[in-house]
């Protein structure tokens, strides 16, 4: 008997939900389905953005990068209807394969969160006019300076890189889409492509030179001869102590003596080979 009851029971549920679960599909198909918004093309943008159009150098189709383009386009007041900037992510989208920028993923600039934008104009170049002084230097130094003007001030200490001069630029040794090293390859590496005459291996090395040639040389600018980042002899004595037996120093009370200015007023002079030297351990020649 409770069987019997229990199979009427699945058959009057199954014969009262049937009727609704058949309809849905036919009120599915019949109700109303909410068109998109057709393709706005860039020709379209231009009827009202005549502005724009006349420096838009990049980039055809508007809706690619601007989300909201086409709500925007149909809408009854567009001023109303925002369209969104493009982000970094929507820039990497289409650029991705550009081996150029493989390595943003750790540059500083998108760990600052730099966007493309910030640099690059999206309808027409960032910088169009060079400001007095940076005549020279070109485009792509003049829109790095607009951020690091504390770098580009060293470009005009006594002793710099030629860069306002057009004889260097930023991108010939940083990599703005890569990590903040200046290459992959180290920055000894970027230095002896140009300064090919202290490069090495040598016999006779010297090991700050070897590491990193900014323990001793600022890239950008010094106010001191050769990019020291502090004029000789301290740059030397940081590092090193006055041998007493050495340095016109004899006899038997040479640790008392009082060492002249013009024995340490330019270690170089006499250590010549400062940054190696194949034939010298005191890097003299």
């Amino acid at each position: 008997m409770r069987q019997l009851t229990v199979i009427l029971a699945i058959f009057l549920g199954w014969s009262v939900s049937g009727p609704a679960s058949a309809a849905s599909p036919e009120a599915a198909a019949t109700a109303p389905v909410a068109s998109a918004p057709p393709r706005v093309t860039g020709k379209q943008c231009v009827e009202c953005h005549e502005a724009e159009s006349k420096t838009h150098v990049y980039h055809g189709d508007c809706a690619t990068c601007h989300t909201g383009a086409e709500t925007h386009a149909q809408a009854e007041k567009p001023k109303g209807v925002k369209v969104g900037r493009p982000d970094t992510k929507q820039c990497l989208a289409c650029h991705e394969t550009d081996k150029r920028r493989m390595h943003f993923s750790i540059a500083e600039h998108n760990k600052a969160g730099i966007q493309c934008s910030d640099c690059h104009g999206m309808h027409s170049p960032k910088i169009k006019a060079l400001n007095a002084g940076m005549e020279k230097a070109g485009k792509h130094t003049a829109l790095c300076a607009t951020c690091h003007q504390d770098v580009l001030a060293r470009f005009s200490m006594p002793s710099h890189h030629p860069v306002k001069e057009g004889g260097a630029s930023c991108t010939g040794c940083h990599d703005p889409h890569a990590a903040s090293t200046t290459a992959l390859g180290g920055k000894n590496e970027q230095c002896t492509k140009c300064h090919q005459a202290v490069r090495g291996p040598h016999v006779f090395e010297h090991p700050p030179v070897a590491e990193d040639c900014t323990t001793c040389h600022d890239p950008h600018g010094s106010p001191n001869r050769r990019l020291l980042n502090v004029a000789q002899p301290m740059v030397c004595l940081q590092c090193h102590s006055v041998a007493s037996n050495r340095h016109g120093q004899t006899g038997a009370n040479n640790n008392t003596q009082t060492i002249s200015g013009a024995v340490l007023r330019d270690c170089a002079s006499c250590h010549g080979a400062v940054h190696g030297s194949s034939v010298d351990q005191h890097l003299r020649h």
